[in-house]
């Protein structure tokens, strides 16, 4: 009976790591900079956060893509206004219309955290959806790097054409991170370097002087 039960745990421990093995496989390798033109490849299994709901028809000729604190409601149909800051127990909603004649379409989620400096993750990848308007989420800041600035990047390929179109769309969980460009921080850094130098200089000049 313990034999039987020992062979049943091992056999479940041995699905659920070849569960995670297919989907670390079937993950898309991590995109570069929002900035970089880069395409997700159209190949392999659906994964990650990808619930929806249909939220109205689009009338665009190209993705748009905005993060709202709101939730569609059929009863209300309304999708939610753009929001660009939420606190850090609110929920974040993806809306997204597709182009007008991309009757099916495959779509990516990608989330870069504190300007793209840390560490990212893929939030869905190669869901298919239809032709529309789009309601994804609620989504939830990252556990380990909560608070900050977060940037998002949507990509659609239509399935008939293999034409690809992306967004990139930034907000702010909790409190805004002040940021430096890369060429402002290597000023302050020779100005650290630097001015203790120039202090005694400056010092050793004056005691002679006196």
């Amino acid at each position: 009976m313990k034999s039987n039960y020992l062979h049943s745990l091992i056999l479940v421990e041995i699905l659920i790591v070849a569960l995670m093995i297919s989907i670390v496989q079937g993950e898309p390798p991590a995109p570069p900079s929002p900035s970089v033109n880069w395409n997700p490849p159209n190949t392999g299994a659906t994964g990650g956060q990808s619930q929806y709901v249909m939220a109205g028809w689009s009338s665009t000729n190209t993705l748009i893509v905005w993060t709202s604190s709101q939730a569609y409601h059929s009863g209300n149909a309304e999708a939610g206004p753009p929001t660009h800051s939420f606190n850090l127990n609110e929920a974040v909603y993806l809306y997204v219309d597709t182009p007008i004649g991309w009757l099916d379409n495959f779509i990516w989620l990608y989330e870069y955290h504190q300007s793209n400096q840390s560490s990212g993750r893929w939030r869905f990848w190669r869901r298919e959806i239809g032709f529309g308007r789009f309601m994804f989420g609620p989504f939830y800041p990252d556990q380990s790097q909560p608070g900050g600035n977060y940037t998002w990047k949507v990509w659609i390929v239509g399935a008939a054409s293999g034409e690809y179109q992306s967004q990139v769309i930034s907000f702010t969980w909790g409190e805004e991170i002040p940021e430096f460009p890369s060429s402002s921080v290597g000023v302050i850094l020779v100005l650290l370097l630097v001015f203790p130098i120039l202090f005694r200089s400056h010092s050793r000049r004056f005691r002679l002087n006196q």
